[in-house]
């Protein structure tokens, strides 16, 4: 695990969480301002961000480059 690896995963997780909370002060302000169906739009369009994002944060994180190099590893023996 290289501190290059690392530092990808730490800037992701930042990232992850600045947009995760930056979204949830959106959908909190627009659910008093729209309707019904758009607060579930927005409710909708919020969770698939954040399933998103965190799929792509675990996927920068240095143990899985690991994992991939030690699965391709074995596989070659």
């Amino acid at each position: 695990m290289s501190s290059s690896q690392m530092e990808r995963y730490i800037w992701s997780s930042i990232l992850y969480y600045i947009v995760s909370g930056f979204g949830f002060t959106i959908l909190f302000i627009s659910i008093g301002m729209l309707g019904g169906l758009w607060d579930f739009v927005a409710l909708l369009a919020y969770l698939i961000l954040l399933i998103f994002l965190n799929a792509w944060r675990r996927r920068s994180h240095p143990g899985s480059v690991y994992q991939v190099k030690l699965a391709q590893r074995q596989l070659d023996d």
